[in-house]
């Protein structure tokens, strides 16, 4: 017999967390732990992608992070020697345009501190709390649960006070160096930069402006900037990156200051307090595979890259959507076959991620030493770059290839391979929709409760059906309350009198434009739990070839 809780999480960082609170919000009852022994302090990675912004808002603390989100700061390099000449002044990413389908048009910074205590804060609300000085140091797996053993660590050792707990399932989420991936014997495929080094930490500098993020350096040795942490204020994120040379001694605070005052020049700069301060090689690695059994990886545990692409947590965050809704469809409706889609959506999104930021990082970092100093890489320089940079807002990223999505709109013959070149990004511009893409977000949708927008409405414990037109929903019935919510979208002034779902009134027909639902069209689209679209078809009868593909 399985004891409750049913799942355990193992780390508490935003995949964790994500996780953790997607799963108490399915009424999945949880566990999560974490090694160390206090909430992590720090920025750390604080880019968050647009696309990233929509799933927050389906988890349903999007407004609070965006009170605490600030933009990209505009970047300026100086001259060297001497550090206080400006020769560059660039945007990092093109300034992006708000669409009514895409309401997020340009990343931001949040620090990774203060997201997860908003997650942690959530998640409270379901009565579940971080057990902090918790570690994973075995695992067992049988038929029908996962035997964990549970480590109390002190000051990063583990200590003799240990206990065994079964559970249904096992998230690891513990990054990199963490317990889960090597308990599963999960291998770590890809590279490690042995030439080059970084350095990232937060600190108090005097002497800095806020309006910009500063840049210092040589090409092909060093590179050196510090981006204010908030609008007004004097604390910076620092980075260091280069070739050929070890990262470790800056580990020191006393160190960091030395090299960074010697190399740039700025004298001038008072340092404060150091909040955190890390190094390391970069690595471009991922796992061979998501799940072993009953247990799973997810996050750093699965795939880390280099922190000049803001992808890690953002990644992190789908892998938790994508594997949380799979976790709470089987343990309330039946085959634990669905579980296996999570490696088999997720491995082409990162593989294809990887490269892509892999080559961004080979070409943000010059390898070649140079007498000119630092400047921008414009996207409207570079065709590869204004790509890449529209990669990582992350809208592109689909599962068209997947084995359970249903598409009876557009039928034709699956091109397997081009779908999965294209899992991370490709198909966005060419006016198609297709299911496994991105579901679009729509405004101006008029409910019972007045005027919201189509994220507003969706829910990570349900999937969401949208009929349009005068489609046969006979059927939508039988797919109960407890999993589906089933709105029918109607244009101002249709009749609506014989409507026994609830009706969205699309104003400006933004969600028709959205979905390519054109006046006599009938179309039913399901919306996952994740916000991917699992099936597009034109009667309600085809949502039992969609239950079917997933095991139901």
């Amino acid at each position: 017999m399985v004891s409750s809780p049913s799942v355990l999480v193992v780390g508490a960082g935003p995949a964790g967390l994500v996780s953790a609170l997607l799963l108490a919000k399915n009424e999945i009852t949880v566990r999560i732990i974490d090694k160390d022994e206090s909430f992590h302090d720090g920025s750390r990675g604080f880019g968050v992608q647009p696309r990233t912004f929509e799933l927050f808002e389906a988890l349903g603390i999007n407004d609070e992070l965006q009170k605490l989100a600030t933009p990209i700061p505009t970047m300026r390099a100086y001259k060297l020697p001497g550090g206080t000449i400006p020769v560059k002044t660039w945007d990092l990413y093109e300034k992006g345009d708000v669409w009514p389908d895409r309401p997020y048009a340009n990343g931001a910074c949040l620090g990774q501190d203060l997201l997860e205590g908003v997650l942690r804060e959530h998640l409270a609300k379901y009565g579940v709390t971080v057990e902090v000085g918790k570690g994973l140091t075995a695992l067992h797996q049988s038929d029908d649960s996962v035997i964990a053993s549970i480590t109390t660590f002190v000051d990063g050792n583990a200590t003799a006070e240990a206990e065994t707990a079964t559970f249904e399932y096992l998230i690891g989420s513990d990054g990199a160096r963490g317990s889960t991936r090597k308990l599963l014997n999960l291998t770590f495929e890809g590279e490690t930069r042995d030439a080059d080094g970084m350095v990232w930490g937060d600190v108090q500098i005097k002497g800095l402006t806020s309006d910009y993020w500063h840049i210092w350096g040589k090409p092909g040795e060093f590179t050196i900037m510090a981006r204010p942490l908030s609008p007004e204020g004097d604390k910076f994120g620092i980075g260091i990156t280069g070739l050929n040379f070890d990262p470790t001694e800056l580990g020191d605070p006393s160190k960091a200051v030395e090299f960074i005052r010697n190399e740039t020049g700025r004298t001038d700069l008072e340092f404060g307090e150091w909040t955190w301060l890390s190094y390391f090689k970069p690595n471009m690695r991922m796992v061979n595979k998501f799940q072993e059994g009953r247990a799973f990886v997810v996050g750093d545990s699965t795939h880390v890259h280099s922190h000049t692409d803001g992808q890690g947590m953002n990644c992190s965050v789908q892998d938790a959507f994508n594997l949380a809704w799979k976790l709470a469809w089987v343990g309330k409706r039946g085959n634990p076959s669905l579980l296996a889609t999570y490696h088999e959506e997720r491995l082409p999104v990162i593989t294809q991620m990887l490269h892509a930021t892999t080559k961004l990082y080979t070409h943000t970092v010059a390898q070649e030493k140079s007498s000119e100093p630092t400047q921008e890489q414009s996207a409207s320089k570079s065709g590869w770059l204004k790509w890449c940079h529209s990669a990582l807002e992350m809208y592109g990223i689909n599962y068209r290839f997947s084995s359970i999505v249903l598409d009876e709109r557009n039928i034709r013959p699956k091109d397997t391979e081009d779908m999965l070149a294209h899992a991370y990004s490709g198909y966005e511009g060419r006016g198609s929709l297709c299911a496994g893409d991105r579901a679009p977000d729509a405004p101006r949708l008029t409910t019972n409760n007045g005027e919201t927008t189509l994220y507003k409405l969706l829910k990570p414990d349900a999937h969401t059906i949208l009929v349009f037109g005068d489609a046969d929903i006979s059927q939508l019935s039988a797919v109960g309350s407890t999993n589906f919510q089933v709105f029918v979208v109607r244009s101002p002034g249709e009749d609506t009198s014989l409507n026994r779902f609830e009706e969205l009134v699309d104003g400006d027909g933004w969600a028709h434009r959205a979905y390519i639902a054109k006046p006599n069209d009938r179309l039913v689209v399901v919306i996952r739990p994740d916000t991917y679209i699992g099936a597009l078809f034109t009667e309600g009868k085809g949502v039992t070839g969609y239950l079917a593909r997933l095991g139901s």
